[in-house]
């Protein structure tokens, strides 16, 4: 039996990660991070779950990358260390050069094999072959990945561009050919199952840089995706028709950068092209800044940018900045958080909501995704990268064009899909998934508890109570010292806090012996809550801190 697991989840639009599991050996597909919503403070990423293959790594033949964009290949710092490195991975160039960048970072030494287009890769049970689709990612790969039970189409992020920008058009035809030898289950992106029609090529946005930067009386600045390549060519290219000079602004766009122009998927006009450091050498009315943080990351460049905290990009009145993606959901507060700091500025911000000529999606609309259904001819159908109801959608686009309902499967989260043979397929067993966060140097050390104590303190504060006791009795050796964070002034609580003071030395007071210092601690946060709740109606967190002396 062939068992597909997402590791990732269902019903979200990152952290992809897949195993396909049969004869006793596991073959991963993938390994992204997703995106922390409002819901947990503190918390920097999160990546999959692996816990399904704690028993099973040495079973683990390999991993193959289908692209280089965040949400598939930035999880592998994290996750690799956990897995060993007993097993290969695999990625188009671009992908490669993406993921081993990637990892460096975290010196990790691991080399990304290069996936040969042209070949089968034989790993184990598994024999899979890539195919050339378009995304906003150059390089992109969907796979089909052939088992003793069947042939799974692997359709990650994609759409249907027959004008990419670089010209490299996805291989349909190679498609149709392994649709002739018989597909058992295609899973396929989701993300734009509810637009209709086909999404618009990339070359469409070169016009719109064109009409922005005649416009443009200071700095022209583009903030987009730092993986797409594309876009950031055809804002290049613009730039350089209108005489500017060109400078790359962050860590992630940088790299990216250097990595395409090595593969020759990237046209670097050395003569155009400025350092950072000498931004301030140029007019304004000469310069183009391709600039991080289209998402309004923390940190990110343009962010210290609106904050006036960047080291070498100054903002003013008359420079543009003009932003060239969408909010990744769950990104939206950040993103305009960032152009109303910039607005107030003075600068002139152009974003998709007025200017709808600035972003096209690397995601497929309906048009495409049945396309892809026609040209697979699959019996099941497995929606994937979408939240539930892009699932829900891209099941009634299959119904409509004559598959069963019972033949697309739209998992829950933890359900597995498991293929018997070609034409028997069924949701197979539910496995636990967590939510394993990153939180700074700390993986998965941040759960549920952590994040209740968390949203507590951001909710109503917390109140620490200092207790001088002394060791041999218990009893007080000293005042009751009360300190407030996010909870109330204490220079206008005063008569609030000497109420709560009293309450803790009269309770120790009664205390005839002496009592357990871990009994002491919850009386007294128990008291403390209650006696906080019925005057101020919140909830501050208490911790109580025993000194014994």
């Amino acid at each position: 039996m062939l068992k597909i697991i997402p590791l990732g989840g269902m019903g979200n639009v990152t952290r992809n990660m897949f195993a396909y599991e049969t004869q006793g050996k596991v073959l991963l597909v993938d390994c992204g991070i997703g995106f922390p919503d409002e819901n947990m403070p503190g918390v920097d990423l999160l990546i999959p779950d692996i816990s399904y293959l704690e028993n099973k790594i040495d079973q683990i033949v390999g991993m193959i990358l289908t692209h280089g964009h965040d949400d598939h290949i930035a999880g592998l710092p994290y996750i690799l260390p956990r897995l060993g490195d007993h097993f290969p991975i695999f990625g188009s160039p671009l992908t490669a050069a993406f993921a081993e960048s990637r990892i460096r970072e975290f010196q990790i030494n691991k080399r990304i094999s290069i996936l040969d287009y042209n070949q089968s890769l034989k790993l184990g049970p598994f024999t899979v072959n890539s195919i050339r689709l378009t995304h906003s990612i150059p390089d992109t790969r969907h796979l089909v990945i052939s088992t003793p039970e069947g042939n799974v189409y692997h359709g990650s992020d994609f759409k249907i561009d027959l004008t990419p920008i670089d010209g490299v058009k996805p291989d349909l035809q190679k498609i149709a050919e392994f649709s002739q030898k018989g597909i058992s289950v295609l899973l396929s992106d989701s993300l734009r199952s509810e637009k209709e029609g086909f999404s618009l090529s990339e070359q469409t946005l070169s016009d719109s840089f064109e009409r922005e930067i005649r416009t443009a009386r200071g700095k022209f600045i583009v903030t987009t995706m730092s993986s797409n390549v594309h876009r950031i060519q055809q804002a290049v290219t613009v730039a350089m028709s209108r005489g500017r000079k060109i400078a790359f602004i962050g860590r992630s766009i940088e790299q990216n950068i250097k990595d395409a122009s090595t593969l020759h998927m990237f046209n670097l006009p050395r003569q155009g092209i400025i350092d950072k450091r000498d931004i301030h050498r140029f007019p304004d009315n000469q310069l183009c800044i391709i600039i991080a943080g289209s998402q309004g990351q923390t940190g990110s460049s343009l962010v210290r940018a609106a904050a006036e905290e960047h080291d070498f990009v100054k903002l003013k009145a008359g420079d543009k900045v003009v932003f060239s993606s969408d909010p990744i959901p769950g990104n939206e507060t950040a993103v305009y958080a960032t152009i109303d700091a910039l607005s107030l500025m003075g600068i002139d911000v152009v974003y998709p909501d007025i200017n709808d000529n600035l972003h096209v999606s690397g995601h497929a609309s309906s048009g495409e995704l049945m396309l892809l259904m026609e040209l697979v001819k699959p019996k099941y159908l497995m929606p994937i990268g979408g939240t539930y109801r892009h699932m829900i959608q891209y099941r009634k686009l299959a119904v409509k064009l004559g598959h069963p309902e019972k033949n697309v499967f739209v998992l829950d989260n933890g359900q597995t899909l498991a293929l018997e043979n070609p034409q028997t397929a069924k949701i197979g067993a539910t496995i636990q998934l967590k939510n394993i966060m990153v939180d700074g140097y700390g993986v998965g050390d941040v759960g549920p508890v952590v994040l209740r104590d968390r949203q507590a303190m951001a909710k109503d504060g917390i109140v620490v109570v200092i207790l001088q006791l002394e060791q041999k009795t218990g009893k007080l050796a000293g005042k009751v010292e009360l300190v407030s964070r996010g909870f109330v002034f204490m220079k206008q609580s005063q008569d609030l806090f000497g109420e709560a003071q009293k309450l803790v030395e009269e309770y120790l007071f009664k205390q005839s012996a002496k009592a357990d210092f871990r009994n002491t601690r919850d009386e007294i946060a128990g008291r403390l809550q209650d006696f906080f709740f019925h005057r101020t109606n919140r909830n501050p967190m208490i911790l109580p801190v025993i000194i014994e002396v």
